[in-house]
């Protein structure tokens, strides 16, 4: 299953009494998730339009969550309780993160979307926690470590509210508690976290070395260094455990610098 049926399935399917959804007749392409109607997890769509090319588009069902406003169970985008003005809506909680396990469901959000879904009158998610940036994903990470393996697969989003089209095309599973990987519009950080574990502990054990293989981890992913420079080579050659480590770091430089981010 896709993940934005999952999270469909999940959590935002309460949602569809609200929505003008049509039966799809015709096989459709949603203008979202760029998936044939036949790949959707429900034959239902509603057509929007498109404020650039100013025609309407179809999108479906899943996607279009992403896109619908709700007071009853969003709360307020924009005014006051008392004076609404804009209806809350999945797509415009940017710096928000979401985790939709097999049975839960949780959204970090910071002080002001909190006090804003909060106004719902039948919040979508059981659990809203204020929590914004780092602290968010470090709380995200606890989160889904402490869950059961029933809980899996999941799906963790670490930004929701940016750029609707391209956070469909970027979800992925967290297969496990040792590998989770965290969505956004982006391409997906993959923390291997048993990794992390490995160099928080040399990092606790041996701050020096930890401090010099970060700096040489750094210099690296800029191209400040080569593999086989010099200092480098020395380095790693008299640390054989932070050797063994460099090892086991990915490949992509972004990647290592999400990892590194994860450990300090």
């Amino acid at each position: 299953m896709d993940c934005i049926d999952f999270i469909w399935m999940k959590v935002t399917h309460a949602m569809a009494g609200e929505m003008s959804l049509q039966p799809v007749v015709e096989e459709q392409t949603c203008y979202c998730c760029a998936r044939r109607s036949r790949h959707w997890a429900v034959p239902l769509y509603e057509s929007r339009v498109d404020s650039y090319i100013r025609l309407e588009v179809p999108i479906c069902a899943p996607c279009n969550a992403l896109f619908h406003g709700s007071y009853h169970y969003l709360g307020i985008n924009r005014g006051t309780v008392e004076k609404p003005i804009a209806p809350g809506k999945l797509g415009l909680l940017v710096g928000c993160g979401l985790i939709v396990s097999q049975t839960r469901t949780l959204l970090l959000a910071n002080p002001g979307w909190a006090k804003r879904l909060h106004s719902a009158e039948q919040p979508l998610f059981e659990n809203v926690v204020q929590a914004s940036g780092k602290a968010a994903m470090e709380y995200a990470i606890e989160t889904i470590r402490e869950l059961p393996e029933s809980e899996f697969p999941l799906v963790y989003i670490h930004d929701i509210g940016r750029k609707k089209t391209e956070l469909v095309q970027q979800l992925e599973y967290t297969p496990s508690r040792d590998l989770i990987i965290a969505c956004s519009p982006e391409p997906p950080i993959k923390l291997d976290m048993r990794l992390i574990d490995d160099l928080r502990t040399l990092a606790t054990r041996d701050k020096k070395t930890w401090t010099t293989l970060r700096l040489l981890i750094i210099d690296h992913c800029y191209g400040r260094i080569a593999p086989n420079d010099k200092p480098l080579q020395i380095f790693l050659a008299n640390h054989p455990q932070a050797r063994a480590l460099a090892q086991r770091l990915p490949v992509d430089p972004h990647e290592k610098l999400q990892l590194l981010r994860a450990v300090s």
